[in-house]
């Protein structure tokens, strides 16, 4: 498949990259150095951020699915994941790209749980939770076929491919999954339609 990746020199980011290429995939990845993803076969870097329509209409034009990792780890004034799905979005109709998968939080957006999980989080974490529901609203309201993963809290390691996915998957404060993990669940994601239009929970 041809793959549009946002948020490619992120943790998941990295991996999606990395596992997409060595299952036979070609891949359009929006960073802005071009020098932060190492060149590779099947791999075509678009330099640009997704304040530049015009580069995010490039970099999804052409291809069969989005996924977008995109994420950060300033504690305040965030929008990158919002801004992002601002030009994605637009940018997937306008090129009849119908397919997004996208990194959101597990968090109490649209009706999840309020609980420790979330009220545990500090202050600044929660400001990073937030930019990832407005991302969520914006996808849940002119996305057309799109999967939103909400995983547990991130880590290290290396992929297992054992792990829990469902669209009600309660998760507690000790619940953790690998980026590589969630990489991992994405791409595979590609291939069903079983959760197309909904959020999914993943952890190990």
């Amino acid at each position: 498949m041809r793959l549009a990746v946002f948020g490619a020199t992120g943790h998941v980011g990295r991996q999606l990259v990395d596992q997409a290429l060595a299952a036979g995939h070609q891949i359009t990845a929006l960073v802005r150095d071009p020098a932060a993803l190492p060149a590779r076969e099947g791999l075509r870097v678009e330099p640009g951020s997704v304040q530049d329509a015009a580069a995010v209409a490039r970099t999804v034009e052409g291809s069969d699915a989005v996924l977008s990792a995109l994420g950060t780890r300033k504690p305040w004034g965030v929008t990158v994941c919002t801004d992002g799905m601002r030009a994605i979005l637009p940018a997937m109709k306008d090129k009849g790209v119908r397919r997004l998968i996208a990194v959101g939080c597990y968090d109490t957006g649209e009706g999840r749980r309020k609980d420790l999980y979330f009220y545990a989080m500090s202050v600044a974490i929660r400001q990073i939770m937030l930019d990832k529901n407005r991302q969520d609203a914006l996808i849940r309201a002119d996305g057309d076929r799109w999967t939103i993963v909400c995983p547990a809290v991130l880590g290290g390691g290396p992929r297992t491919g054992r792990y829990r996915a469902g669209t009600d998957l309660r998760l507690g404060l000790t619940s953790k999954i690998s980026h590589a993990d969630v990489a991992h669940f994405m791409l595979e994601e590609l291939g069903k339609g079983e959760y197309v239009r909904q959020a999914v929970a993943v952890t190990s």
